[in-house]
């Protein structure tokens, strides 16, 4: 797989994984995992009065039971009632098949202190031997599918030659997905270098990627709003892009959950080829070179003003 799509794509599952909870999250979770081991891996639905005895998912091979919990918010007491109640329903009636019981959460941040030491003290006990799974865990099942899977999980695949064609009515069609005029805020505009800001901000591997492959088209979005009919639209986008970003970082968002953030806000959801895809990551670059979003670097690192 291209390393561009790649780069797309963990940016799409990690959407996903941060949004959808409960039954969704749960069906998300198998449905990749029918992906990785089609004809191998059972999905179980609940079944009547008898539920699904504490199975949302089987590797026949590995012999690999899996219990999935994805609740809106994740607390320790519930959790753990969660891993207690579900662990000890499924050692009867599942004892014969599985080897290892695997937790499956979807704290993008990892478990509590509580609920690491409640795992740990069950993998004590064993058989079956008791670990977890969360983003890495399921992202790295998920990176090792095809071409074709891959984009029946999450949509089109986008390459650096895409950037190359972008076009001006890739450009214009992603700007209009953008939210209307929002109140007027102050940028900084004293110089800085791009790495610097991309290292201030704390970015993951994968974003940056993708910031650089906007770097590509980004003189085609500046010449976009140069030649546009209005004048004032590109500073309207930036306020909108602004106001957004604020927002995220008020909520006490991550950096790479805001990116993901901006990314719909841009229309990443809607875009529907990759023409509108690339068009979304040089839009979202040009704003970032811009300074209308995220963080600049603290003053007086790689404070250099011929860059």
């Amino acid at each position: 797989m291209d390393s561009t799509a790649k780069y797309h794509y963990e940016v799409v599952f990690e959407r996903d994984f941060l949004k959808k909870k409960g039954e969704e999250y749960q069906d998300f979770f198998s449905t990749i995992m029918e992906k990785c081991y089609p004809g191998d891996f059972i999905r179980t639905r609940p079944w009547g009065n008898l539920g699904d005895r504490k199975n949302d998912g089987y590797i026949r091979s590995k012999r690999i039971l899996f219990q999935v919990y994805a609740p809106n918010e994740m607390s320790a007491k519930e959790a753990l009632k969660k891993i207690n109640e579900d662990y000890e329903e499924a050692k009867p009636y599942w004892t014969p098949h599985f080897d290892q019981w695997v937790f499956v959460h979807n704290s993008r941040n990892g478990l509590g202190p509580e609920i690491t030491r409640k795992l740990l003290e069950l993998d004590k006990l064993r058989p079956p031997n008791v670990t977890h799974w969360g983003y890495q865990e399921l992202w790295n099942e998920a990176s090792q599918l095809d071409d074709i899977n891959m984009q029946s999980l999450f949509g089109p695949a986008i390459s650096w030659k895409d950037m190359l064609q972008l076009s001006m009515e890739n450009i214009r069609h992603v700007l209009s997905y953008i939210a209307e005029n929002s109140i007027a805020l102050d940028t900084d505009l004293r110089p800085f270098r791009l790495e610097d800001k991309i290292q201030a901000n704390g970015l993951s591997l994968h974003v940056q990627n993708l910031l650089k492959l906007g770097m590509q088209g980004s003189f085609n979005v500046k010449n976009f709003f140069s030649k546009w009919h209005d004048v004032t639209y590109g500073e309207r986008i930036a306020e909108a892009f602004k106001k957004r970003y604020v927002q995220l970082k008020d909520s006490g968002e991550s950096p790479d959950q805001i990116f993901i953030h901006l990314w719909e806000f841009a229309g990443g959801r809607e875009a529907v080829n990759p023409g509108e895809l690339v068009a979304v990551y040089a839009i979202l670059f040009y704003f970032f070179e811009n300074c209308d979003i995220f963080e600049r670097p603290r003053e007086g690192i790689g404070d250099d003003s011929s860059n």
